[in-house]
């Protein structure tokens, strides 16, 4: 595909956060988060503001400090506080920069626009999590952001994970394809040969399986299945 729409992910951002915050205000902080091992809704929540406020130190080459709630306010109410304080936390560190200011991203040095997108993607996938939990339909994306979340796996947190030895490369790579943004991947193997397999499916759900959200039930399949289930084992993300 020549031409790919590419997300405004600072934009999309902040719209995620707000739905986050949003549907958080309504769950039981103890129900459990499914796809997501033993963590509950509470430790969800946690996890993502703490990595709001991780972006936001790279972007301005300093630890921040967590936020504190008013001691007067409920539990429940001081977790949805903190997260929208982290949230607006980094929404603050990106306007205090250009996208092209360089800065940490994960080992090297690179552009704040890279955190855009990655926190534009962790929290797309968090809120899917949530909406697990809470029994309803995540907000509607476009196929192009979710394409967009696929190209991210296949082209820096997988290599990240190899990088870092969480992962070791699959025997045999496999190919994807979104039918409804015409875009297709490959995920190499340690030969270097043809693809053992090909899974074609919706941007969306093609993302949440590299994300560990899904199997390969529904999908269009052809080739190897054992393989890509192996490959797929495999820590392709964090």
């Amino acid at each position: 595909m020549d031409d790919i729409e590419e997300p405004d992910h600072r934009a999309r951002l902040s719209t995620l956060q707000e739905a986050f915050a949003h549907l958080l205000s309504t769950t039981d902080p103890a129900a459990p988060v499914p796809w997501c091992g033993d963590w509950t809704v509470r430790e969800l929540a946690e996890h993502l503001g703490s990595v709001h406020l991780w972006a936001a130190g790279r972007v301005r080459g300093e630890k921040q400090n967590p936020p504190v709630p008013p001691a007067d306010l409920p539990e429940s109410e001081a977790l949805v506080w903190r997260y929208a304080a982290c949230a607006e936390a980094l929404r603050s560190a990106f306007s205090e920069v250009t996208p092209d200011h360089r800065c940490r991203t994960f080992e090297e040095e690179g552009p704040a626009s890279f955190w855009h997108r990655r926190q534009a993607h962790e929290t797309l996938i968090h809120l899917w999590d949530l909406s697990q939990a809470v029994g309803t339909a995540t907000p509607p994306e476009s196929a192009a952001t979710w394409a967009d979340c696929v190209d991210e796996v296949v082209q820096v947190m997988h290599p990240r994970q190899l990088r870092l030895g969480r992962a070791e490369p699959p025997t045999q790579g496999f190919a994807l394809h979104a039918e409804d943004a015409d875009r297709r991947w490959v995920i190499p193997g340690q030969t270097g040969t043809a693809e053992a397999g090909l899974v074609t499916g919706p941007a969306q759900e093609l993302a949440l399986l590299l994300w560990g959200r899904r199997g390969l039930e529904g999908l269009q399949f052809s080739g190897e299945e054992s393989a890509v289930e192996f490959a797929l084992a495999g820590s392709l993300t964090p």
